[in-house]
């Protein structure tokens, strides 16, 4: 069984969305949202295609429940745990792991091609 665990509704506070607003070639005007494309209307003027999507708009916000959801996402541990610690029982791969170190530790430049760094 799926538990939502879904908060109570809470009216609407602040909704904030796009209004399209188009000429079209019959001379009249078209608005819309564009959040809601399917809630559309047409006027004669500019102004009244505003007035008359937001009556629409706020019409049909009477009818809408907004639902806040938290997905509820399982997460695991990154794919490279699984190697982590691997060889940390490994004799050959700490003498390696020296000899790297005394490597970079060391004072001694003989091997470096002095070209290498202009």
């Amino acid at each position: 069984m799926i538990n939502l665990d879904l908060p109570q509704s809470d009216p609407f506070t602040n909704l904030k969305v796009t209004l399209l607003v188009e000429a079209l070639t019959s001379g009249q005007i078209a608005a819309y949202v564009r959040e809601f494309p399917d809630c559309r209307v047409q006027a004669e003027t500019r102004e009244a295609a505003i007035a008359q999507i937001q009556a629409t708009f706020l019409e049909r916000l009477k009818n809408i429940e907004a639902i806040s959801w938290n997905v509820p996402i399982q997460t695991s541990e990154p794919s490279w745990m699984k190697f982590a610690g691997v060889f940390k029982n490994d004799a050959d791969f700490a003498a390696i792991m020296e000899s790297i170190r005394a490597e970079r530790t060391s004072e001694d430049d003989s091997q470096v091609d002095p070209f290498y760094y202009l």
